[in-house]
């Protein structure tokens, strides 16, 4: 008898322990200092698993050192999921002033998601934003994936999701010296139009500039800025101080490259580009008129330059933009918005009012199409 006893009592003790070990353990980081002390951890998960450029550990840290700290109303929240002691999970987070859960940097990001290992299910993940957070709704958009986050908080009673296809990115994987001779949906017109977008620009000259060989340009950055501004391609609200400096910080870290375009040893073209390993994502550009079609000449360039040295993923961003998908033939994904409340009013007048900024917008554009 006190031997089945012992038995069974201690198979109960083993399983409740390894169900301890197995538990996940969330920690919310609400302070720069301390979400600066898991770079190396964030660092692992990124790069074994991270999708895009976006949740590198740089972006989010400086995003915030730049363009967020000084903003005291909104609250970084990074949530951390460890599971033994490593991190299973990264849900980069803050709350704004309207105390609305979002991606750090959701404005300017084209893409926005959490980071999760493969040693995780995301049936695992059972977060209750509502009681970790002191907030009113959750925002997420730009994000590949809504079922995802559907999947989180549908164990939860009394939550309002509202979720649709948000925007639209393009992407394209490029074989090493493939470009653009070898692209096999390339027909006559495709390639004869990249000879004669190189032809027009011919007397000028590419560069690719990194923090192993050159200093962040910022002279030739704000005149070429200026020059924008000045022929009304871009408003006085196009690359502000705190963007600029986010940019210098990325450079610095060696997480933005740029693609740029010279004439006569004066920069006409630049586009910024971020990278994760052998994925390149085209994330600002700038330009004067110069010459034809010159931030497609940077964009030809820079594919023709990459994929010299290994197979490469090119991302041309959020939004589907006739000249890119026009002149690459780049494929279509999805991104999507989700918005959770859980205040049945609160849910309905944001309805109501993105329903009516939707109208307006379509009126808008066939309008002035």
């Amino acid at each position: 008898m006190n031997f089945i006893l012992f038995y069974f009592g201690f198979h109960y003790l083993i399983y409740h322990l390894l169900k301890i070990e197995m538990s996940l353990k969330v920690n919310i980081i609400s302070k720069l200092s301390e979400l600066k002390t898991y770079k190396k951890e964030w660092d692992n998960l990124f790069f074994s698993f991270g999708k895009s450029p976006f949740q590198s550990f740089e972006f989010i840290y400086y995003s915030w050192l730049n363009e967020f700290l000084h903003l005291t109303d909104n609250k970084i929240s990074v949530i951390i999921i460890k599971r033994r002691r490593s991190i299973v999970a990264i849900f980069p987070l803050y709350i704004d002033v309207y105390k609305r859960l979002r991606f750090i940097n959701d404005q300017h990001s084209d893409y926005c998601d959490f980071i999760y290992s493969s040693t995780i299910k995301i049936s695992e993940i059972k977060l209750n934003f509502f009681t970790l957070l002191d907030i009113k709704s959750i925002h997420f958009v730009n994000t590949p994936q809504n079922f995802i986050y559907s999947s989180i908080t549908s164990n939860f009673e009394n939550l309002y999701n509202y979720s649709l296809n948000y925007m639209n990115y393009s992407e394209m994987s490029l074989k090493k010296l493939a470009f653009p001779e070898k692209i096999a949906k390339y027909k006559s017109k495709e390639k004869t139009g990249i000879r004669r977008i190189k032809k027009i620009n011919i007397d000028n000259d590419f560069c690719l500039y990194s923090n192993d060989n050159f200093v962040f340009p910022l002279k030739e950055i704000h005149e070429l800025r200026n020059e924008m501004i000045s022929l009304n391609i871009r408003s006085e609200n196009f690359l502000k101080k705190e963007r600029l400096m986010l940019l210098e910080s990325l450079y610095n870290s060696g997480r933005l490259i740029m693609s740029v375009i010279k004439n006569q040893n004066k920069i006409q073209a630049i586009s910024f580009i971020l990278k994760k390993s052998n994925q390149y994502t085209f994330w600002i550009d700038m330009y004067n008129y110069s010459s034809k079609m010159l931030n497609l000449y940077n964009y030809i360039c820079f594919m023709e330059h990459i994929q010299k040295f290994n197979d490469v993923k090119i991302s041309f961003g959020r939004g589907l933009y006739d000249y890119k998908i026009k002149n690459f033939l780049p494929d279509r994904k999805k991104l999507f918005a989700f918005y959770t409340y859980k205040n049945y009013l609160n849910f309905l007048l944001f309805r109501i009012i993105f329903e009516l900024k939707t109208f307006i917008k379509t009126v808008y554009k066939i309008m002035f199409r």
